[in-house]
């Protein structure tokens, strides 16, 4: 009895943890949005040469992903939380010294792995802390802490530079990343399922078994709807700036600033929302809120309409998120959980960071509002996906 009441509280030590250490990291990854086209322009490289060094994070990080997965259920969360995060502060003190192009393409590169393996390692190990029957719950709060830098983090970083120079802005993601590095060894050496479950079993035939969860219905519908959702708002971060621009409409930076705030504050309500909504309702509420913000955003012309359309994403992403990737949990054993998120964030890496492309030659063909209702068409698309997920899953139960 005693043990379920330990399990029955979410804001355990290790969970505190590790919502500490994704905040630190995601904020010293995040304050690079912004500043890092202009300090490869700085070192005299072209914007061709910027797109890649910025592009190379996502890249980098996608081809880890899964290998990662894979290790994690084979050696354990905390290690590779470690390690993802020493090759975060050794590729942030580098920076400081080596300031050329070449090298700061490379150390872009390396970013990215040492990026997906922490985040790869801290969702895993979130996932293990939060008690079952509390899943959603638990990730919507964990969700805050990678939500939020993206917010403060290229605010922060602009600021910095602006006052400092670039060097500063390195220093302050070193200080950030040795600071989350610091709190990784006060981590439990693994999680309380993990262990109440006799310790990290090691699997055999990674690879095949990769495939195998991959063939899993619960893992590959959750992650192509999230694929769609994000693949279609890749084309707002990357064109929202340009957009506004031609609109002849100021302050377009705070339609992120909204998009965190309403993202946090429905993250906080998500429990009451569980219990009072169906999870049916909720799902296609969510991506409906979604498809109605570019829709907005396509005849937008003026900041009220841009900061409605930032509103209903953040309502609807803020909701849909944490559900699917708790559907994704669900669907296999706590042995495979390693395995399962590094292939419901790789379908993130891949919309991300392929979405913009094919936005920015929509966009120079037909113009910024045909992007945005094709981007409305991808989340009607997603609905599609989820109500035949939803209609594969009655007919089996």
């Amino acid at each position: 009895m005693e043990y379920t009441e330990v399990k029955s509280k979410i804001w355990t030590k290790d969970f505190l943890l590790v919502n500490s250490i994704t905040f630190l990291a995601m904020t010293a990854i995040t304050t690079q949005m912004g500043t890092l086209p202009l300090y490869v322009t700085a070192l005299g490289g072209s914007k061709a040469v910027a797109g890649s060094i910025v592009g190379i994070l996502g890249i980098s990080a996608l081809f880890f992903r899964l290998p990662i997965g894979i290790l994690l259920d084979r050696y354990g969360r905390r290690l590779l939380l470690t390690i993802g995060l020493g090759i975060l502060f050794i590729d942030f003190a580098l920076l400081n010294v080596l300031q050329t192009l070449l090298m700061l393409f490379c150390l872009r590169l390396t970013q990215g792995i040492g990026n997906s393996i922490q985040a790869t390692s801290a969702a895993t190990m979130a996932a293990d802390l939060i008690p079952k029957e509390q899943l959603s719950v638990g990730l919507g709060y964990f969700s805050i802490a990678q939500a939020v830098p993206g917010a403060i983090g290229p605010l922060l970083g602009l600021a910095v530079v602006e006052t400092y120079g670039f060097q500063a802005l390195f220093r302050v993601a070193l200080l950030l990343t040795s600071v989350a590095f610091g709190l990784s060894f006060f981590l439990s050496a693994e999680s309380p399922r993990t262990l109440f479950f006799g310790g990290t079993q090691k699997t055999k035939g990674g690879a095949i078994e990769a495939l195998s969860v991959m063939k899993n219905r619960g893992v590959t519908f959750p992650s192509l709807i999230m694929f769609l959702i994000c693949f279609a708002n890749s084309g707002v971060i990357a064109f929202i700036a340009q957009f506004a621009i031609e609109k002849n409409i100021s302050g377009a930076g705070y339609y992120f600033t909204v998009m965190t705030v309403i993202t946090v504050l429905i993250r906080f309500l998500f429990p009451r929302m569980m219990n009072r909504i169906n999870q049916t309702f909720l799902i296609c509420g969510s991506i409906l809120s979604i498809s109605a913000a570019f829709g907005i955003l396509a005849y937008a012309d003026d900041l009220v309409h841009l900061l409605l359309a930032a509103t209903l994403y953040g309502i609807g992403f803020a909701s849909l998120l944490p559900v699917m990737n708790t559907i994704v949990l669900q669907s296999i054993s706590d042995q495979e959980r390693g395995r399962a998120i590094a292939i419901f964030s790789a379908a993130l890496d891949v919309a991300y960071g392929g979405g913009a492309m094919l936005w920015g030659i929509i966009a120079s063909v037909f113009g910024f509002q045909v992007m945005y209702l094709f981007c409305g068409g991808f989340g009607l698309a997603a609905l599609f996906v989820y109500l035949l997920f939803d209609g594969k899953k009655k007919q089996m139960s």
